[in-house]
C-alpha cells in the first residue's frame, strides 16, 4: 500500500488540496437485515486515495474500521483489515469487474449458524462520492493512522500489549487516558490527540456502538478505539475553532462566524435553522456532543442514530472531579503494584459520574444475581472484574516481576549454603564450569521468568571473564546479576518491538516514552544506536547503548544495578561487524 501525503488534522479548505477534490464514485451497500449477522456493512464506502492489489479501495463513511477491497484472487470483500481477504464479513465474486457494483453474483455472508449463504436482498450501487467537508475530514483518518503506525496488526498488537499490561484483554477509560497522555507527552502521537472531551466520546462510541455495550474496551475493539480517538480529536479541533470564547459552548453568533470561517456559507436564516437542528435541548448553546451528533448525521445520515441518544453533557469530562478521581485511583493502584504499573481496571465510573455532575460517564453496570445459573460473558466481567479472566489469560511480564524475583534470589545468595545449593543445581556434573546450554536449561527449569534467549546470550557473553566459552564457579554471582540486567533490557526492547526483533525510529520513540525520558532530537539519538545506518536497531546495539551509558540518565537509572559494564559488555564483536556493513538492512 502506498499512501500519498495528507495534510494535518485541520479541515482543508484550499482548492489545491487533494481533499478538496472528491473521487468520482463511492459504493453504497444496503439491504442487509438488522436481524441478520453483520448488519453494519450497510454503509456508503468512499474511495480511498490508495489502491489495494492494483484495484480501487473503499472505506466506510461511518467512522469504523470497515473496508471494501479486491483480494487479488477473484473477490471483492468487506472486512475489518485490508489484507488478503481470508477473513471477512461478506464477499462477492469479482469476475472481470473493475468495481464491486459491476458484479452480477449476489453477495455472500456468514450467517448466525456460521454457514456462508448468498443474500439476494443486498444491493450494491455506485453513488457520487461526497464533497462534504466533514466526509473529507473523515477520509484523512486512515492516512493519519498509517502515519503513526496504527494500521498493521503487529503495531496494534504491540501497542495493545503496552496498554493491557495484565493481559486480561479488557482496559478501562483511565488506562486509555493514561496511554494518550504518555504518547502525546513524549511526541509519539501529536499533541492535539490529548483532549478529554474527545477521548470521552471515543470511549463511549467504542463501547456502546462499536463494541458489545459493556464498560470496557476489549482487544477486538482496539482498532475501532484508535480510529475514534483520532476522529473525535479532529472534531474537537473543529469545535474549538468555532468556540471563540473558549467556554466549551457555542452560541448562535459563534456558530455563524465559525461555519463561515470553515467554508460553509449560510444566510442568517439558514444559520438559525441549522443551529436549531444542532441545539437539541433548546438551551441556546451547542455542546461538543451535540456538534458530534450533527456531524455524524452529515457524514452518514443513513446510519442508526440511536447512539446520539446518549448525549448527557460530555463537556464535564475534563473537570476537576474527573481528574481527581483518576489521580486517586492511580495512586491507589500504584501503591499496590510495586511502583511500576498503573492499574485502573476497577475504576468506579458510577462514582465518577456522580461527582462530576454527569460528565457523560457510563454508570457501573453489574449483572443481576443469576441464582446459580451460568452468567453471560458480559455479566461475569461486570460482576467479577479482573477475577473473571484471571485464570484464562497469560499475564505478560512486568518490570516489577523481575524486581521481586531479583530481590528473592539476592536474599538467598547472601547465605553461602543456599548459594552453593543453587550452583550445584546448575553445575549438576560437578566440574565447576557450566556451558551456555547448561545455563539455558537451568533458567528454563528454575526461573522461567528469565527465559529470553537474546538476554541469555548477552548475559553469557558479558559474564565470561576467561573467554573460554564457560562460566566458572567464581563468576556465578556475576551471572545472576547479568541475568536480571539483560532481561530487564529485553523487556523494554520487547515492549516496543513490532515482533521482528528490530526497532525503528517510531518504535524508539515508544522506548523513550516507556522509560519516561524525552530528548531534544529523537532522530539524532536514534543514530547513536544505529551503528550500520540501516534504520533499524538490533538488541545487541540496544544493550551496548545502555551498558556504555550512552543513553540519557533517566534510562540508565531504570535498570541500573551498580555494576560497570562500560568497558566490556559482550557486544563488541557484533558491533564491529555492524560497522563494516554501513547502509545494510539487518
Amino acid at each position: 500500500l502506498k499512501q500519498p501525503p495528507r495534510p494535518g488534522p485541520g479541515i482543508v479548505r484550499s482548492p489545491e488540496s487533494p481533499l478538496a477534490v472528491a473521487m468520482p464514485t463511492a459504493i453504497k451497500i444496503e439491504g442487509r437485515s438488522p436481524d441478520a449477522r453483520f448488519p453494519f456493512v450497510n454503509d456508503v464506502y468512499e474511495p480511498m486515495q490508495v489502491q489495494h492489489n492494483g484495484m480501487s479501495a473503499f472505506v466506510a463513511r461511518g467512522v469504523a474500521p470497515r473496508y471494501l477491497f479486491h483480494t487479488g484472487k477473484g473477490r471483492w470483500v468487506i472486512s475489518k483489515v485490508m489484507d488478503d481477504g481470508y477473513k471477512c464479513w461478506a464477499f462477492v465474486k469479482a469476475g472481470d469487474s473493475q468495481s464491486p457494483e459491476q458484479c452480477n453474483d449476489p453477495w455472500t455472508f456468514c450467517d448466525n449458524d456460521n454457514q456462508w449463504r448468498p443474500d439476494p436482498k443486498i444491493r450494491c450501487t455506485a453513488v457520487p462520492a461526497s464533497n462534504d467537508m466533514f466526509v473529507q475530514l473523515r477520509m484523512t483518518l486512515d492516512a493519519d493512522m498509517r502515519k503513526y503506525g496504527l494500521v498493521e496488526a503487529t503495531d496494534l498488537k504491540k501497542l495493545w500489549r503496552r496498554l493491557d499490561f495484565n493481559g486480561n484483554n479488557v482496559v478501562s477509560l483511565a488506562e486509555i487516558d493514561k496511554l494518550v497522555v504518555e504518547m502525546t507527552r513524549d511526541g509519539v502521537w501529536p499533541e492535539w490527540l490529548n483532549s478529554k472531551p474527545a477521548l470521552m466520546r471515543a470511549y463511549k462510541k467504542t463501547t456502546l456502538k462499536d463494541g458489545d455495550g459493556d464498560d470496557w474496551v476489549e482487544k477486538e475493539e482496539f482498532h475501532a478505539l484508535l480510529l475514534n480517538i483520532f476522529w473525535f480529536a479532529k472534531l474537537w479541533q473543529v469545535f474549538s475553532a468555532i468556540d471563540s470564547s473558549q467556554d466549551r459552548r457555542i452560541d448562535r453568533n459563534e456558530f455563524v462566524a465559525g461555519m463561515s470561517a470553515l467554508g460553509l456559507k449560510m444566510t442568517p436564516a439558514e444559520a438559525a435553522q441549522e443551529f436549531q437542528k444542532i441545539d437539541t435541548d433548546n438551551g441556546g448553546m451547542i455542546l461538543f456532543v451535540e456538534l458530534c451528533a450533527y456531524i455524524r448525521n452529515r457524514v452518514n445520515p443513513d446510519d442508526n442514530a440511536a447512539f446520539d441518544a446518549d448525549i448527557l453533557g460530555g463537556e464535564h469530562c475534563d473537570t476537576a472531579p474527573y481528574n481527581k478521581l483518576v489521580q486517586q485511583h492511580a495512586a491507589h493502584a500504584h501503591k499496590g503494584s510495586g511502583g511500576h504499573q498503573f492499574a485502573t481496571r476497577d475504576l468506579d465510573f458510577g462514582a465518577m459520574a456522580a461527582q462530576s455532575g454527569g460528565g457523560g460517564y457510563p454508570k457501573a453496570s453489574f449483572g443481576a444475581s443469576t441464582g446459580g445459573l451460568k452468567r453471560t460473558r458480559q455479566e461475569t466481567l461486570r460482576t467479577c472484574g479482573d477475577g473473571a479472566t484471571l485464570d484464562h489469560h497469560v499475564r505478560p511480564k512486568a518490570m516489577k516481576d523481575f524486581d521481586e524475583l531479583e530481590a528473592k534470589i539476592k536474599a538467598t545468595a547472601k547465605d553461602p549454603t543456599q548459594l552453593k545449593a543453587m550452583w550445584r543445581v546448575l553445575d549438576f556434573n560437578g566440574n565447576n564450569v557450566v556451558s551456555l546450554a547448561e545455563i539455558d536449561k537451568w533458567v528454563v527449569e528454575q526461573y522461567p521468568l528469565l527465559n529470553h534467549k537474546p538476554a541469555l546470550m548477552r548475559c553469557y557473553k558479558q559474564t565470561m571473564e576467561r573467554k573460554d566459552e564457560f562460566v566458572h564457579r567464581k563468576e556465578f554471582k556475576k551471572l545472576i546479576v547479568n541475568l536480571f540486567y539483560f532481561n530487564k533490557l529485553f523487556w523494554i526492547f520487547d515492549q516496543c518491538d513490532g515482533d521482528d526483533r528490530r526497532i525503528d525510529v517510531q518504535e524508539f520513540r515508544m522506548v523513550l516514552s516507556l522509560c519516561g525520558v524525552s530528548v531534544p532530537n529523537v532522530e539524532a539519538e536514534f543514530r547513536k544506536l544505529d551503528k550500520n545506518g540501516g534504520g533499524q536497531i538490533l538488541f545487541d546495539e540496544f544493550c551496548h547503548y545502555f551498558c556504555a551509558r550512552a543513553c540519557p540518565e533517566g534510562m540508565t537509572e531504570l535498570v541500573d544495578d551498580g555494576f560497570d559494564r562500560s568497558k566490556y559488555d559482550g557486544t563488541e564483536q557484533v558491533l564491529a561487524m555492524a560497522s563494516h556493513k554501513k547502509g545494510a538492512h539487518w
